[in-house]
């Protein structure tokens, strides 16, 4: 069976990198998308993600217009969204977790194995 990839939306190459090697070498397979934008390209593919990382601040298209777009269409809505941000208190976001950047690795691994696979 291939496991479904957790897409991570970040615009900071350096922050792309660490988090697809803490999820790799933990067994996840990874996907990337630099902005909202890329991100929708990415869930066009086969297959649907597990679960989407995403930072909030980002150029293009934000997190907070990506998740906007998820929960308004009914083959997405339920896609869990795990929110990376240093900035999570702004508005009420509805997402499956709310992690503070710097991401703790320990938190952010149980995070993912929490809600991996929550939508089949």
């Amino acid at each position: 069976m291939r496991l479904r990839p957790v897409l991570i939306v970040d615009d900071e190459p350096d922050i792309l990198r660490s988090l697809r090697h803490l999820l790799e070498t933990n067994g996840f397979p990874v996907r990337e998308a630099s902005d909202g934008s890329e991100a929708l390209d990415a869930l066009a593919e086969e297959p649907l993600p597990a679960l989407v990382l995403v930072d909030l601040r980002m150029p293009v298209m934000s997190g907070w217009e990506l998740v906007e777009v998820l929960r308004a269409d009914p083959g997405l809505r339920r896609l869990p969204v795990v929110v990376l941000s240093a900035d999570l208190g702004e508005r009420l976001l509805d997402v499956s977790a709310l992690l503070p950047k710097p991401v703790d690795p320990e938190r952010l691994l149980a995070t993912v194995e929490g809600h991996y696979g929550a939508v089949m």
